[in-house]
């Protein structure tokens, strides 16, 4: 049930998320925000770990997980703050939303295992058209817009890389959620900052309650608590499972600029979420979950395919 739990609070803050960056742009430039929240997220974990005794880093014989999940942190998300200056961020959320293909694609020289059957390909696909349709309307390149579909598509490489690396490494070493969330953003800030002073440049920050109420969201949940959930349930599933969230959160996100910034559902978003909904049916063969349901079970595995 945990599991499960965490599952949905991935969901939950991944699609606050390029809300609460859009709220607190006004306030920070993009990779000031990054930095800022990852620093704040790492000094909140710090105390944490410090006030109730948890174990803190061990660099000497975890690095190599640190670093696997450092990418996903930077260059990962420097490069998606790159490619916003040249495409929508409709788009982006489209790219972004093909990383369960990359998983698939990578899981063999990675892992050592092929993911590619016939049916969780037909899902993805699927899955694709329903992105297709919710951002029919937004997603248009525009000048340079082949760079931002190239930094995107080396994002998605990135970050399914990291999450494929970290899940073999985690078969040999055992490392708790928060510390493996904290050594990846201890490996990752001196990038981020270098790439924030040196490339972006330090710009005046300029404060107001809005933007400061997104800091502190996108550091402590976006940031801890969201990849603390994230790293536990990557534990726990397998990487195929977790990498849906990418196809699930773009739907709700949706959802959520309907509630809070009054945005309109149009019939090919509407159609979209459809045909996504139907290809995580496919993906996770719910009915034959559904159908196990009604038998007596003693394990909760045996009903969740992992």
């Amino acid at each position: 049930m945990l599991v499960q739990l965490a599952y949905l609070l991935v969901i939950l803050i991944w699609a606050t998320t390029p809300l609460s960056i859009k709220l607190g742009g006004e306030a920070f430039s993009p990779m000031a925000g990054l930095s800022l929240r990852i620093m704040l997220a790492f000094l909140v974990g710090s105390i944490v770990c410090t006030l109730f005794g948890y174990a803190g880093l061990n660099i000497r014989r975890h690095w190599k997980i640190y670093a696997a999940a450092s990418i996903s942190l930077f260059p990962n998300m420097a490069v998606v703050y790159m490619a916003a200056d040249y495409i929508s961020s409709g788009l982006i959320s489209l790219m972004f939303g093909l990383s369960p293909f990359f998983t698939a694609l990578l899981s063999r020289p990675i892992l050592g295992e092929s993911a590619l059957q016939p049916r969780k390909l037909m899902a993805i696909s699927l899955a694709m058209v329903g992105l297709l349709c919710i951002f029919f309307d937004r997603a248009r390149v525009g000048e340079g817009g082949a760079i931002g579909i190239g930094l995107m598509l080396i994002s998605n490489v990135t970050f399914s890389s990291s999450a494929l690396w970290v899940k073999r490494l985690s078969k040999t070493i055992k490392v708790p959620a928060l510390e493996q969330t904290l050594g990846a953003m201890a490996f990752s800030l001196p990038g981020m900052l270098i790439t924030w002073v040196l490339v972006f440049g330090v710009e005046p920050i300029h404060y107001s309650p809005i933007g400061l109420a997104s800091l502190l969201y996108l550091a402590l949940f976006a940031s801890l608590v969201g990849f603390v959930a994230y790293y536990y349930i990557l534990n726990h599933l397998t990487v195929e499972t977790v990498s849906l969230i990418p196809l699930i959160t773009p739907v709700l996100a949706m959802l959520l600029g309907v509630l809070v910034v009054d945005e309109v559902v149009t019939l090919p978003m509407m159609l979209g979420a459809g045909l996504i909904l139907l290809a995580l049916a496919i993906h996770q063969k719910l009915w034959v979950l559904l159908a196990r349901r009604k038998k007596p079970q003693t394990d909760i595995e045996q009903v969740v395919e992992y």
